[in-house]
């Protein structure tokens, strides 16, 4: 449900309470980590830690141990990690954690802080809280200027457990040409507050401007456009306990 999931996360907002605050079809949604985990049937337990920009600092995770690990005995810590560096059985699991655990449309060659501390958990066999990355990640999304939508399935559970109506809804895959921008949310309906900064709807408020916002989105939403990926070699089939994803 394509636009329903465009609702969600431009509805998102911080909330003190609860972990996840947001609105579709007019239904406020709220949930915390161990509610997602109940909605999507997977365990809340392991290390938990969030920071897209830099290394995460607490003392069970050693960022020095996890650049040894993926790079070499040799490697020092960086700030900007490729998974061409990487051998190639840990460039799969790169992927499967950029396409899964923490999606992303395209960028593969890019292993940041969030999937090199994922990948570090996964394959010493250390817990990981997966449902605390998946809130995280969604809030993260919500704050750029040009987001993917990732986590479609998992929104439509959430959408089912809080009882939104889908019978009408449209349902179709989202495709790559699905993101979320200024042009996506002029024409859902939603102008920017003055005020306070953020998307709200027409119908719900009289104080609001769009301003030069309302045009063409800036390079967004290229319909057929193909994420070029890097090449990579075959990769010898990797069998990584289930316990670890867990």
């Amino acid at each position: 449900y394509p636009e329903l999931i465009k609702e969600f996360y431009v509805n998102i907002f911080s909330s003190y309470s609860v972990d996840m605050c947001t609105k579709v079809k007019y239904k406020e949604i709220e949930f915390n980590f161990t509610t997602l985990a109940t909605i999507l049937e997977i365990p809340y337990e392991g290390a938990r830690g969030w920071n897209q920009r830099n290394w995460i600092i607490n003392g069970a995770f050693k960022k020095e141990e996890c650049v040894r690990l993926l790079f070499g005995e040799n490697a020092h810590v960086m700030q900007r990690m490729y998974s061409t560096n990487i051998s190639l059985h840990h460039r799969s699991l790169h992927r499967a954690v950029a396409t899964h655990i923490l999606p992303k449309a395209g960028g593969f060659d890019e292993v940041t802080h969030m999937e090199a501390n994922t990948m570090f958990h996964i394959i010493t066999g250390q817990k990981i809280n997966v449902p605390m990355l998946i809130i995280n990640h969604m809030h993260d999304m919500h704050n750029r200027e040009n987001a993917r939508l990732p986590y479609s399935n998992k929104i439509t559970k959430s959408l089912m457990h809080f009882g939104v109506d889908l019978n009408r809804e449209l349902h179709h895959a989202l495709q790559s040409g699905h993101k979320l921008g200024k042009g996506t949310l002029g024409r859902m309906g939603f102008k920017k507050h003055k005020n306070l900064g953020t998307w709200i709807s027409r119908e719900d408020d009289s104080n609001r401007v769009i301003g030069k916002d309302s045009g063409e989105e800036e390079g967004e939403e290229v319909q057929g456009e193909e994420l070029r990926e890097p090449q990579v070699n075959p990769t010898p089939s990797m069998n990584f306990p289930r316990t670890q994803f867990e």
